[in-house]
């Protein structure tokens, strides 16, 4: 019995990798297993509506079970409860406060945060709001959204001076928008808030779009570019693993 769910699961991974289809022989060969071993398993998976079987040649593909499966799973989904562990481990392992943004608009939402015993006062707050356009976490969404509508946010942008480091024109932040996305990882270096820096990375939700954001922040003393080097692939990680968990396969 264990032996054959194994096999059933084999065969489903060997479709989702081969989208355009494979027959029985193909499978069977795959598997190393007899052609009537195939059949058998493609028939019941068939008969529960895993796979499908499409064209003269009869070749087999996913079936439509696995639409009202990802329905089912996305929507109870909760990226809250899903992100916090990480974004706790993060905090522990950078010593700096761990944002958790969503992209809400034309602007982002704080929805969770994670402080440490040497937290300095900040902007942030659960359900503030904040710009895209001076923010670790607002650049990288619109770095990692598609052409069109990052275009249509940003032509919506007015470009408040926070600081005399922050970016006061569409021509520099889309500039800077293609180093992140070259990077995976953004920057706020006082752009927002004086004597802050921030490092951000996108997080997607399981179509792929970049719905999420997350950083580290902290203080100039504490946020060198020494510091900073060590920080990042600890955020990048961290960014992928809740993307994964939210169901994003890349």
């Amino acid at each position: 019995m264990i032996q054959s769910v194994d096999r059933a699961l084999q065969v489903l991974e060997l479709l989702r990798e081969n989208p355009r289809g494979l027959g029985v022989t193909e499978i069977s060969t795959a598997l190393k297993v007899a052609k009537s071993t195939a059949h058998r398993l493609l028939m019941s998976l068939e008969e529960h509506g895993y796979v499908q079987k499409f064209g003269r040649d009869s070749t087999y593909r996913l079936g439509l079970k696995f639409i009202e499966m990802n329905y089912i799973v996305t929507h109870n989904l909760n990226v809250l409860e899903i992100a916090r562990p990480f974004i706790e481990t993060l905090s522990t392992k950078t010593g700096e406060i761990v944002h958790l943004v969503m992209l809400d608009g034309q602007e982002i939402v704080y929805i969770d945060k994670v402080e440490n015993s040497s937290t300095i006062r900040i902007y942030s707050q659960i359900g503030r709001r904040g710009p895209l356009y001076c923010t670790a976490v607002g650049k990288a969404i619109l770095a990692y959204l598609d052409e069109e509508e990052a275009s249509r946010l940003i032509s919506k942008v007015v470009f408040k001076k926070f600081t005399d480091h922050t970016l006061l024109s569409r021509e520099a932040l889309e500039n800077e928008l293609v180093t992140i996305k070259k990077d995976a990882y953004s920057y706020d270096n006082q752009e927002h808030e004086m004597g802050i820096r921030c490092i951000g990375a996108p997080i997607m939700d399981h179509s792929g779009r970049p719905q999420y954001a997350l950083s580290v922040t902290g203080p100039l003393d504490r946020m060198s570019d020494e510091i900073l080097e060590k920080h990042i692939p600890l955020l990048k990680e961290t960014a992928t693993k809740i993307s994964r968990s939210l169901g994003y396969i890349k």
